[in-house]
């Protein structure tokens, strides 16, 4: 198992708007909750198209949303595009936008990267679960952070953290409040590396709930044409000669984050920056190259790595 040192030494600063990090995380708690409890929860959604969004959006990144709700940019643009973009979009945007959004393609059937359809299915599995669109931050404590123990990690934006850069500028911390569930999770390296942990062991975890959840989301659901990839609940997974690479990458105008495992050989790194991902996500990279050279690497090694 791979582990590292967080690069900000102090507690306060250890916290990082994780990017796709906090997407995964997110994703263990999805699976608990299947589709055919999630449709009846899709508020203010033309009935014909709800189970098929539900069910894609389960799927991953296959419910022909768009990337962002209709009219979100335009918005940003007016009001906070170099500040903080989402900040002025609300839970009630959400399910006004969703009445007027119509599908880019048939649910199910393309992949197409969408933040609108990951912050819905949040919305969606915290109605499912007897609550409120914004009982999904309760919600995520309740199933996967807190019986995993990860301290770290939350969805609150007032507790200390890192500062995010974007052009060698600070930024202030990321506010999402219509979209949650799309990334707005805080965590640290030291939280990663346990969800890490729990993903290579699930029988590891509490409760057959979770158990469950962590072997669903490395289940693969589709194939990326022309790639050889496959597409599992949030995770990409590349076949590899001596077994499945796992990972998942993003970022925000802050941080930038890699998370990736390795199944046959026990091996995992985190890697989280406070900086924007910049082109040809050279970050990114570095850390996919160094998460394939570790899979040669005895399971029984430990390696520490400061950033």
């Amino acid at each position: 198992m791979c582990t590292a040192q967080d690069p900000l030494r102090s507690d306060a600063a250890r916290r990082l708007r994780a990017g796709a990090g906090s997407k995964a995380i997110a994703a263990t708690g999805r699976s608990r909750t299947g589709p055919a409890a999630c449709t009846g929860a899709v508020p203010d959604a033309p009935r014909r198209r709800a189970p098929h969004v539900v069910h894609a959006c389960h799927r991953s990144h296959t419910s022909g949303l768009p990337r962002l709700p209709p009219g979100l940019l335009g918005r940003a643009v007016r009001g906070g595009w170099f500040s903080n973009p989402y900040a002025g979009f609300s839970e009630d945007d959400l399910l006004v936008t969703l009445r007027r959004t119509r599908l880019r393609n048939r649910p199910g059937n393309r992949l197409l990267y969408s933040n609108f359809g990951g912050g819905l299915l949040g919305h969606v599995l915290a109605r499912a679960a007897g609550g409120t669109g914004s009982d999904y931050p309760a919600l995520l404590a309740e199933r996967v952070t807190g019986p995993l123990g990860l301290t770290d990690t939350d969805c609150d934006p007032n507790r200390p953290q890192a500062n995010g850069h974007w052009h060698d500028r600070p930024r202030p911390a990321l506010l999402m409040p219509g979209l949650t569930a799309a990334g707005a999770v805080r965590s640290s390296a030291r939280d990663l590396l346990r969800v890490l942990t729990a993903l290579l062991d699930p029988e590891t975890a509490p409760g057959p709930a979770l158990r469950t959840a962590l072997t669903e989301v490395q289940r693969p659901r589709l194939s990326v044409p022309r790639t050889g990839s496959r597409l599992c609940l949030i995770w990409n997974l590349r076949p590899r000669p001596g077994g499945a690479l796992l990972h998942h990458s993003g970022g925000t105008r802050g941080f930038t984050a890699f998370a990736g495992f390795l199944p046959g050989s026990g091996t995992g790194l985190v890697a989280l920056t406070n900086t924007a991902p910049t082109p040809l996500a050279p970050f990114v990279q570095s850390a996919y190259g160094a998460l394939r050279e570790l899979d040669a690497t005895p399971s029984a090694t430990v390696w520490t790595a400061r950033v």
